[in-house]
């Protein structure tokens, strides 16, 4: 296995091993154990998640919690068929969607900002561009808070994301962004995910001006 050459830990305020599980021990797994993840944990993530960045705090971020064998099967169904077996084998898929009405809660996240609901309302094209801006900020945010749970994540952007909004959420106006395959660790620790690769470093992706 490719080794991860550690940042310096000294730069950072949380301990090492957070650090390492949060980002370089992390692997987007293809195999999980067979242990449930409870309503209860995906709560205390929402409660993590839903305080993060967004667009004029749009907070436009939806979950689907695919539960059942029926919504499992919608999903799968419509996922590109490399993803299939992955989502099968994951003991939770997570459906991450943008909600473009996200301005139904003004009320919640931009109290006592009159006319802002007619504003946004008017606008239905830069409301779908927010939404799925800050979902997909918001995403990242899950993922990370997925991970602080001691889970491992694959997220799959492979699916038909029309095909699933219309057999899985109806007239919600929702839009599926992304499916994430979630579980804890498998107990053998093979996470399925392969030799894991290097990336660009500071020198390939940062421009100092």
């Amino acid at each position: 296995m490719t080794a991860v050459p550690p940042p310096s830990h000294a730069s950072f305020p949380i301990p090492g091993d957070v650090l390492d599980l949060l980002f370089l021990d992390a692997r987007s797994s293809t195999r999980w154990s067979d242990r449930p993840v409870s309503s209860e944990t995906l709560r205390a993530v929402h409660e993590l998640v839903r305080w993060a960045p967004s667009a004029n705090n749009s907070s436009p971020l939806r979950l689907v919690v695919a539960e059942s064998e029926h919504a499992r099967e919608i999903v799968m169904e419509h996922a590109n068929p490399g993803n299939r077996l992955k989502l099968d084998r994951a003991p939770l898929i997570l459906v991450a969607a943008s909600d473009p009405r996200y301005h139904e809660h003004l009320e919640v996240t931009a109290p006592g900002r009159p006319g802002l609901y007619e504003v946004l309302e008017s606008r239905p094209d830069a409301r779908a561009i927010t939404a799925h801006d800050s979902a997909w900020l918001q995403i990242g945010f899950l993922i990370v808070a997925l991970r602080a749970a001691g889970l491992e994540v694959r997220p799959m952007a492979g699916f038909d994301h029309g095909g699933l909004c219309r057999a899985l959420l109806g007239d919600r106006a929702w839009y599926p962004e992304l499916i994430l395959a979630v579980g804890y660790p498998a107990e053998d620790g093979d996470h399925g995910a392969g030799e894991r690769h290097g990336r660009p470093d500071w020198d390939a992706t940062t421009l100092e001006l």
